[in-house]
């Protein structure tokens, strides 16, 4: 059992990374896909206890099954545990889910060898684009920080 950890903490960061976590084919895990992730990587998971944990009714899971859920589905098992490491994990996923998405690849792509001033302009029009979708203007990994640690 993990103790300090509030149960429905873990319950809502293991429902953000279904939520979140992209699988092979683009689209969320299932509770079943992720309970046959953990197993294969050695940690034996039921899909009947997974989804108790993701709902909140099984609220004290061992440090095992952390570990396991955290294998299948890719991220730091201090993602359950700490403040920090779940904010990473967060930035981690969402550059998945970028990488993920071949239009965004392409359309980065086609951005190499056009000047400095046109890639400002198409910077420019992709903010108001976002802006007009309700969107933040950068996604949330584009900050100071997040272009400092990416040059």
């Amino acid at each position: 059992m993990i103790a300090d950890v509030d149960p429905g903490l873990f319950a809502r960061r293991l429902e953000e990374l279904f939520r979140t976590v992209p699988g092979p084919n683009g689209r969320a895990y299932s509770a079943k896909a992720i309970a046959a992730r953990s197993t294969e990587r050695g940690f034996r998971l039921g899909e009947s206890y997974l989804s108790q944990l993701r709902s909140g009714k099984a609220k004290s899971p061992s440090f095992r099954t952390v570990e396991g859920i955290a294998a299948a589905f890719g991220v730091d098992v201090h993602y359950f545990l700490e403040d920090r490491a779940a904010q990473r994990t967060r930035d981690e996923i969402d550059k998945m889910r970028m990488q993920a998405d071949t239009d965004v690849q392409l359309a980065a792509f086609r951005l190499a060898g056009l000047s400095s001033d046109s890639v400002s302009v198409v910077s420019e029009l992709i903010k108001v684009l976002r802006q007009q979708q309700g969107l933040p203007t950068d996604p949330p990994e584009v900050t100071d920080a997040g272009l400092a640690e990416a040059q």
